[in-house]
């Protein structure tokens, strides 16, 4: 059963890729492909450059003064939106994503806004990458859309690519505002076909638009795992999308143990 919704999942989001890959990175109406145009594009990366710049901000404010990382990860990249600004701060930056297509785009705009040495890597290659080789890992609005089992293994993953002395930066959902009437309403549209593509007619979607997980984590869990990577010096970002709660998680990686 995992396994069949890991390869659903990632199936999804290539269909995103292929057909509405813009909206698929950021859910605007501005970013369906049939309302795309070129000051709706201008605003897409816009918004990516004002995200990296808030990450510097924060990591220099509240761990590391003189932050300036030579090498950066960032871990479901899509199109390039966050990957393009990195590249303007750092030496070396990678992308991953499990989209075929999200990548093709993302090396695109990468060409296209001057980031040509970025290099764009599939999930399968992620296990490529060398221990302790990035001076920042970074994912946004990305993992909730992992199952959190599956989840909880890529954090490790991810922070295992941390070297000494590096910081994180991690997006995870962890709760919903909702009424329980509403979140019993998302539920059913989950679970049930019909109701998904009866709520892409209503948002200006194709009725075959892929449904896109909204998975909450245990902010426990991911201490937890942080502080058994030997991470420290944590600094949580609070953020809300619509009804949903979201941190942001900021930390380094020490060559002590933290316990």
């Amino acid at each position: 059963m995992a396994v069949a919704l890991i390869a659903n999942t990632d199936r999804d989001w290539e269909l995103w890729g292929q057909k509405n890959p813009y909206f698929g990175v950021l859910s605007d109406p501005r970013f369906l492909d049939s309302n795309l145009n070129d000051d709706a594009l201008q605003q897409f990366f816009a918004s990516g450059k004002s995200h990296v710049d808030h990450v510097y901000e924060v990591i220099r404010a509240s761990l590391q003064p003189a932050f300036q990382p030579a090498r950066v990860l960032d871990y479901g990249c899509g199109v390039g939106r966050l990957v393009i600004p990195f590249a303007d701060r750092s030496k070396a930056v990678v992308g991953v994503d499990v989209s075929p297509s999200m990548l093709a785009l993302a090396r695109e705009n990468c060409d296209k806004f001057g980031a040509a040495s970025a290099s764009l890597l599939h999930l399968d290659e992620l296990n490529s990458l060398a221990p302790a080789s990035f001076d920042l890992v970074h994912s946004f609005i990305v993992f909730q859309h992992i199952p959190v089992a599956r989840g909880e293994l890529l954090l490790r993953r991810l922070v295992d690519l941390i070297a000494l002395g590096g910081v994180g930066a991690i997006h995870f959902l962890y709760g919903d505002s909702a009424s329980a009437p509403r979140r019993g309403i998302k539920a059913f549209i989950q679970r049930v076909p019909l109701a998904s593509r009866l709520r892409n007619l209503f948002r200006g979607l194709p009725l075959s638009s892929p449904k896109v997980e909204m998975n909450s984590y245990s902010m426990n869990r991911i201490f937890e795992i942080l502080v058994n990577a030997n991470c420290c010096n944590l600094h949580i970002e609070f953020l809300t999308h619509g009804k949903y709660l979201g941190a942001m998680v900021y930390f380094e990686k020490s060559s002590r143990p933290v316990l």
